[in-house]
């Protein structure tokens, strides 16, 4: 039997190599919308599942993992901030209370809480997606040119939050290393 070590490097060389024909192959950046956020054990596995489909142009057959990594990342991002939600709690529901966070911290402007509303929505469709069109059940799947449509469309959602909170970090690590007078 492989040691754990060694079969957790080998799946991230694999998703290395995927990510980059991926990346090849589309103008969105997958490691940029799918982060390794936590030493959660089950997260290289989800992204490289993820990855796997993409790259196999199977979009339609990840929505289901596309929703758990979402519902994962936004959990994170909430408890980050102190505010952890109940685990029967939407996607949707959970991508609002990050809306409101960010919104109330001042980390985004005016120009872009129109985007996040559009968000909400967008993670909306993807739960109803998920659970009426993927193998989270048992479904008939989305058409493959309506599943590739919502990826698109999460992945550049999930790059834009990363960015906030690249910028947020940015802002925190700044703020931390001033010496106050």
């Amino acid at each position: 039997m492989e040691d754990n070590s060694d079969q957790e490097t080998r799946l991230k060389m694999w998703l290395e190599q995927f990510t980059n024909e991926l990346e090849n192959s589309s103008s969105l950046n997958l490691d940029e919308a799918f982060k390794d956020f936590s030493s959660d054990t089950t997260l290289p596995k989800l992204r490289a599942s993820i990855a796997g489909d993409l790259i196999g142009n199977k979009p339609d057959v990840a929505l289901d993992r596309i929703h758990t990594y979402c519902v994962k990342r936004f959990r994170a991002l909430l408890a980050d901030r102190g505010m952890p939600c109940d685990p029967s709690t939407p996607l949707h529901a959970i991508f609002g209370a990050y809306g409101k966070a960010v919104r109330d911290e001042g980390v985004v402007s005016q120009f872009a809480l129109p985007t996040l509303r559009v968000q909400h929505k967008l993670f909306e469709g993807l739960n109803d997606a998920r659970n009426k069109r993927s193998f989270a059940h048992d479904n008939d799947l989305l058409a493959v040119s309506e599943a590739r449509f919502i990826v698109d469309c999460v992945l550049a959602s999930l790059s834009f939050i990363e960015r906030i909170e690249a910028d947020r970090d940015s802002a925190n690590t700044t703020s931390d290393n001033e010496i106050p007078f």
